[in-house]
């Protein structure tokens, strides 16, 4: 199977928008940060995203303001509209009421905002629950989960990138299975399996929602990417963790806890970089029914100043 050359290059210009939301996200400097012209760029970007580079880029930003919404009340409307490369308060107002239908100011800031295109089907799926305020505190009080703080050291991660990836989850085991083999073949003995949410489905219309299957390639190790493959540079950064063993019901019940709870009322903000699931045990140890996961959120101290 040929190699994509052009799927690492919008990977890299996509991965370099959402690191730089306030930066110079013109079409000039990212069709030149991807080696394209303008014109074959935005037709090239459009084919491997979905959504035309402004599309894009206003919904990341959307993306990562309502992020900051939902985890303080420190930070004014305009401070988190200007971090996140909105011009102004008002031009962010604009653009999340055409997405959510409502003003911000008057986002409780806990309920799931939907897209409005997907106001029609975007429904709870069957099994699983969104918890109350009271319930989540609970959590807490039980002390059902346990929050680890870690320094995490800088990773290289050979990847595959998936749209629509809820609705396609055949997509991901064979991604994951693709990845855990070329990894083997390189030499790495017990590969390092990592899953990244690129998109927040609770804001980001379904058919638009990236996973990244990762494994880290240790130091000394190398081998050429294959087909659909792209490269990722992983920073430093400082993880909330939580271990998860269960089904998929236990590990959104994590994830709400850690995003709707925990994460509030901790003393910090998430870092402007992916959530993520480490594996304990792959699928292919334990099958597909089951996870043996770290629940990962990458933090910074929340400062107050913004």
């Amino acid at each position: 199977m040929p190699i994509d050359t052009y799927a690492p290059r919008i990977n890299q210009v996509a991965d370099h928008i959402s690191a730089d939301l306030a930066g110079d996200l013109s079409l000039t400097h990212l069709a030149d940060l991807a080696g394209f012209s303008q014109f074959h760029f935005h037709r090239v970007f459009k084919q491997y995203t979905g959504e035309n580079l402004n599309r894009f880029v206003v919904r990341r930003r959307l993306e990562r303001a309502t992020q900051l919404m939902r985890v303080t009340a420190r930070l004014p409307l305009t401070r988190i509209a200007i971090a996140c490369g909105f011009e102004s308060s008002s031009d962010f107002s604009r653009a999340f009421k055409r997405q959510f239908g409502l003003a911000p100011s008057s986002w409780d800031r806990l309920t799931p905002l939907t897209p409005l295109e997907d106001s029609k089907i975007r429904q709870t799926p069957a099994g699983f629950t969104l918890y109350t305020r009271a319930e989540l505190a609970a959590m807490t009080r039980n002390n059902e989960f346990d929050v680890r703080i870690e320094q995490r050291a800088a990773e290289r991660l050979a990847m595959i990138r998936i749209t629509n990836a809820y609705a396609n989850p055949e997509r991901i085991m064979a991604a994951t299975e693709t990845l855990l083999d070329w990894a083997g073949h390189a030499g790495v003995a017990r590969p390092q399996l990592v899953g990244m949410s690129e998109d927040d489905p609770d804001v980001t219309p379904a058919a638009l929602c990236r996973y990244d299957v990762c494994v880290a390639m240790p130091e000394g190790i190398d081998a050429a990417l294959e087909a659909d493959m792209s490269w990722r540079h992983f920073p430093a950064c400082t993880l909330a963790m939580v271990h998860c063993a269960g089904d998929i019901v236990r590990v959104d019940r994590v994830w709400q806890f850690l995003w709707r709870h925990w994460l509030p009322h901790s003393g910090y903000l998430p870092d402007n970089l992916p959530a993520m699931e480490r594996y304990v045990r792959a699928p292919r140890e334990i099958g597909w029914l089951t996870f043996d996961i770290d629940c990962c959120v990458p933090i910074v101290f929340d400062t107050g100043g913004g």
